[in-house]
């Protein structure tokens, strides 16, 4: 399905009323339509205007706000490392603030456990 574009339709609006003009004397019961054409293309125009200054300020908007969320992330950063730092890493208390503390690690079991040897080969197998 193709898409018609606002410009596509105002053009073509424009298009039909300049046509129209030569042809109103001839032609005096279009005259309304004609002039109520004329006031809805002045009305597109002045819309699609309106929407171009507003789609200029919602990416104004946009890199702003990107740019409040990058400084917010970096000044969080800091703030969680200078909590670490002053109550310890895997304190509980960081928990309050929105930090999560490290996770103790967890003992490794030793390495010094035998491993079970290989069952025998089965008699069937043996030639």
């Amino acid at each position: 399905m193709a898409t018609i574009t606002v410009a596509k339709l105002i053009s073509d609006w424009e298009l039909l009323h300049t046509a129209l003009q030569p042809h109103l004397t001839d032609l005096p019961f279009l005259k309304d339509q004609a002039t109520q054409l004329e006031g809805l293309i002045a009305d597109a125009k002045g819309m699609d205007t309106k929407q171009q200054d507003l789609r200029g300020s919602l990416q104004e908007t946009v890199r702003q706000r990107k740019d409040l969320e990058k400084r917010g992330k970096v000044l969080h950063s800091q703030l969680a490392a200078m909590l670490r730092g002053s109550f310890g890493f895997d304190n509980q208390t960081l928990l309050g603030f929105g930090v999560k503390p490290r996770r103790p690690r967890k003992k490794k079991a030793p390495a010094d456990i035998p491993q079970p040897a290989p069952p025998p080969p089965h008699p069937s197998t043996q030639q």
